[in-house]
């Protein structure tokens, strides 16, 4: 009878200590938690870019946003409880993502997007990002993948002089200074009112031009090589980016200085204008990305640009 309590009493020991191990997931202590689900990338023009990052879910939740790291251009979105796929946004360009993972954002996923969806401007652009439909989101994401053939196709000379032919914009790594992102140093890209993108070098020289919804158009104007692309002048222009908000009643204006006496241009067809001496540029009242340029006065050779990003009055920038 005796042999029986003792046997009783270590059955009942055993099976508390089974049920505890098990509440504590095992014999490690602790529950082990999924990661959450992210999307995350860089975003980039050449320099990294700064400020903001923004993202919709085809649900149409409220916008996120995150701040994007100044000196790398990385950015991340905890997208738990949000519906993939995800629309991106940095100043006036955008990017697309099917679910968690990488999703840069650079000039060559705004066209990607654009030519995905059909956009035939930034205004379209940006009203279905304010407002996006489930449906055509998903369809948009369908279309990433042709979008991104069409781009390589058309814009084959450009990527093969730097080395980035079969590069993903959206989900291929992004090293600052190096691949895309020195193409992206060197060439800058603008967009008029009417959706026609110009990618030209920093001094001016036409790299491409075409319809913002449509990459498979063909390719125009020169591709210079590397080598020879007149990139370095000494020329530092403040601010190398100026974001803007479009205002019919007060066009906005932005002060740009150089380190060297230089003639200041507008660069882009209604770009807006600028004095050739001062340097004040004046907005126009339509959305898109411009170029201004600052030609130095001792040598006319040198030159370079800086980008501006015209936003509508509900985008902020």
């Amino acid at each position: 009878m005796k042999t029986n309590k003792i046997a009783l009493t270590i059955y009942l020991i055993l099976s508390v200590v089974v049920l505890t191990l098990n509440g504590c997931g095992g014999g490690g202590g602790s529950t082990s938690t999924a990661p959450p689900p992210v999307v995350s990338g860089v975003a980039a023009s050449g320099a990294p870019m700064t400020g903001t990052a923004f993202l919709k879910d085809s649900a149409n939740n409220p916008e996120m946003s995150t701040t994007i790291n100044a000196q790398s251009g990385v950015f991340s979105f905890d997208v738990s409880g949000k519906t993939a796929p995800y629309m991106l946004r940095a100043g006036t360009l955008y990017s697309m993502s099917s679910g968690p993972g990488t999703a840069n954002i650079n000039p060559l996923t705004h066209l990607m997007v654009a030519d995905a969806a059909g956009f035939a401007n930034m205004s379209s652009m940006n009203a279905f990002y304010k407002n996006p439909n489930g449906t055509q989101m998903g369809t948009i994401s369908g279309n990433i993948g042709t979008a991104r053939q069409h781009m390589q196709q058309t814009m084959a000379q450009l990527l093969n002089a730097y080395g980035v032919a079969t590069v993903d914009p959206i989900a291929g790594p992004v090293i600052i200074g190096q691949g895309m992102d020195r193409m992206f140093d060197d060439v800058k890209m603008t967009i008029d009112a009417s959706g026609t993108v110009s990618m030209m070098y920093v001094n001016g020289t036409a790299a491409y031009t075409g319809p913002m919804s449509n990459m498979s158009s063909g390719m125009m104007g020169t591709v210079i090589t590397p080598p020879t692309t007149p990139t370095v002048s000494g020329i530092v222009i403040t601010p190398s980016v100026a974001k803007m908000q479009m205002n019919a009643l007060q066009p906005p204006q932005q002060q740009f200085t150089a380190n060297i006496p230089v003639t200041w241009s507008v660069v882009t067809a209604n770009g807006g204008t600028i004095d050739a001496t001062s340097g004040l540029y004046t907005g126009p009242n339509v959305q898109g990305m411009f170029l201004v340029k600052a030609t130095s006065t001792a040598d006319p050779t040198k030159s370079a640009t800086a980008t501006v990003q015209m936003g509508s009055g509900g985008m902020m920038m």
